[in-house]
């Protein structure tokens, strides 16, 4: 029968071997957890390194599609190159200035001939724009046959101007309308106050559209009267702005 100090002696030595059996299991617990650190430490950077390396591929694919939408750019210039330099050209060398030609005139003649033929048709006869000497537009409109058959009607027409702008409104000057022979005159005159009840100064404002109302005189004279100034077949008629 073994003794109580071999049995104790035993029990003392399987503990020590326990206990540095023990300290072994630690150990590589400890290990393992510094393994599993490292894994994971290294798996992170394995998953940076691929989104970093998906980002290089995607940027790389943005710049080959740019580097396309460079090339097609390039391309579009090179192939309208000649109309860009000859646009550049027209720029930067200046236009030529045109000069508007008005004619002026305080008094002109108009002749209406085959007054046979006028004198039975109702057709208007319009002269062609004229500028007074101060700058004021305007027309001379004629019916040798009037809305009274036998009457010859005449009209002064202000008409919109270039200088308008610069011109003293309302018009105020005297128009005289004169039928003329060798021997004799006919004379009738338009201004400003003769219309003034009649159509304010509408007729002799500034214009606002192409042309204002006409004024004048729808029965100006008899077909009958006229018949002493028709010469050769051939009517006299002379404005004079004053």
């Amino acid at each position: 029968m073994k003794s109580l100090q071999e049995i104790s002696t035993k029990q003392l030595v399987d503990s020590k071997d326990k206990d540095q059996e023990i300290k072994k299991l630690k150990e590589e617990n400890v290990k393992l957890h510094q393994t599993l650190t490292e894994m994971n430490k290294e798996m992170a950077e394995l998953k940076s390194l691929f989104y970093d390396n998906m980002l290089v591929l995607a940027n790389h694919q943005d710049t080959e599609q740019l580097k396309q939408e460079i090339t097609k750019l390039y391309h579009i210039v090179e192939e309208n190159s000649t109309e860009f330099l000859a646009l550049k050209k027209s720029i930067q060398q200046p236009k030529e200035v045109k000069v508007i030609q008005h004619v002026f005139k305080d008094t002109q003649i108009i002749k209406l001939d085959q007054m046979n033929l006028r004198l039975l048709s109702d057709e208007p006869f319009y002269t062609e724009p004229v500028y007074t000497s101060e700058g004021y537009c305007y027309q001379i409109q004629v019916y040798t046959r009037s809305t009274d058959i036998n009457k010859l009607a005449i009209y002064f027409q202000l008409l919109r101007g270039d200088l308008d702008d610069a011109l003293k409104w309302p018009f105020t000057k005297n128009v005289n309308i004169t039928l003329r022979d060798k021997d004799q005159f006919f004379t009738r005159t338009t201004t400003n106050n003769n219309y003034l009840q009649l159509l304010g100064d509408s007729s002799f404002d500034k214009p606002t559209a192409e042309y204002n109302v006409a004024v004048g005189y729808k029965n100006f004279i008899s077909h009958e009267e006229l018949k002493q100034f028709i010469i050769n077949n051939n009517l006299f008629i002379t404005i004079t702005i004053q």
